[in-house]
């Protein structure tokens, strides 16, 4: 007698045998295809995401690198000329020997500039003391009180030139070998600190460089007058001292070794607000080689523009843009660089006097 089967046990074992028969390969390339397609995908969002991140961040640097920058140099304009009190002196006098060089020369004004004429020209010509400045950029010098130093308060009068400066015991401030100011309303004097000791300021003949001409400051001040030290402080682009394909900002106060402020500072250029009718308000904005020798006693503000590029190269594309800085367009070299312009304006604030 034959076995008989239930319909339910035909169909179970129809069932199992349906499910041990595997993938077919046409279904194995479409799972593939559908994989790849999908990894593809997922790897295409992963480089747009790390391009970006990329992007971002050099971009982040250039602005940080050019803030920086542009902040140092406009601190110092706004700070140029510094006379101590809401009007110009009338009378300005200096004791200090090379007074017409361009570090110590502090009666020719609180600004100066060297407009670059392309290849190594600058006008008006390059004081030597400027050495290793970048063709095609300009060069900036400003007179101004040294950062963070607090003038010292005389506290009894002079009764010649020649006397020494009684100021309160100070531990900071001005010290000795620098140059100091002395002003009032009524006056202005430069000299060379020779010692400071306790309460007492002396500004003898000679010293170290400069070194003063002569110990007569020639003026009298009264108590209640102010010294505070003084600098040159001259801003121009020059190679990095780690990488002489990089260029930089550097910065030289008086005759001390230059330092480098920020890495990556490509182009300078600077124009100065000048007033040409007396009524202290700028009327033009110009170039150094256009101010004129005697006229930059009227210049009242001026404008800086930085080009400031990425460190390293990027990308596949390259920077074939023309870049404006204030009067000059700069054509990149066709490099992989990113770059970015920064340009501001800033008034001397002591230069405008009140009546």
């Amino acid at each position: 007698m034959k076995p008989t089967h239930s319909p339910s046990l035909l169909r179970l074992r129809t069932c199992r045998a349906h499910r041990a028969r595997g993938f077919s390969l046409v279904e194995i390339m479409v799972a593939v295809s559908l994989s790849l397609l999908l990894l593809s995908g997922i790897v295409a969002i992963f480089m747009s995401s790390r391009a970006s991140y990329e992007t971002t961040d050099k971009l982040s640097r250039i602005q940080e690198t050019g803030r920086f920058a542009l902040d140092q140099i406009m601190r110092d304009i706004r700070s140029a000329g510094f006379v101590g009190c809401a009007r110009t002196p009338t009378y300005v006098s200096t004791s200090l020997s090379s007074s017409t060089t361009l570090q110590w020369n502090f009666l020719d004004g609180p600004v100066r500039g060297f407009q670059s004429l392309g290849g190594s020209t600058w006008s008006p010509t390059l004081d030597t003391s400027v050495t290793g400045a970048a063709n095609g950029s300009d060069v900036l010098v400003l007179r101004v009180p040294r950062r963070g130093a607090e003038p010292l308060r005389l506290t009894a009068s002079m009764t010649a030139g020649t006397d020494d400066l009684t100021v309160p015991a100070a531990t900071s401030g001005v010290r000795a070998g620098d140059i100091a100011m002395a002003y009032s309303c009524e006056a202005q004097a430069y000299f060379q600190v020779t010692s400071f000791a306790g309460t007492t300021i002396e500004h003898k003949t000679g010293g170290s460089t400069p070194g003063n001409a002569s110990d007569d400051i020639s003026y009298a001040f009264r108590e209640n007058a102010e010294v505070i030290p003084v600098q040159t402080v001259i801003y121009y682009i020059r190679a990095s001292s780690a990488d002489a394909a990089v260029p930089a900002l550097w910065r030289r106060i008086g005759l001390n070794a230059a330092e480098e402020l920020a890495e990556g500072v490509e182009k300078m250029e600077a124009q100065f607000g000048v007033d040409t009718n007396g009524d202290t308000v700028v009327d033009s904005y110009v170039t150094a080689d256009a101010v004129g020798a005697s006229n930059w006693g009227n210049v009242y503000s001026v404008s800086v523009a930085l080009l400031v590029r990425s460190m390293q190269a990027y990308g596949t594309d390259t920077d074939q843009q023309t870049y404006h800085l204030l009067d000059v367009d700069v054509s990149t070299p066709g490099d992989r660089h990113l770059r970015q312009v920064f340009t501001a304006t800033a008034n001397l604030r002591n230069r405008v006097p009140v009546n």
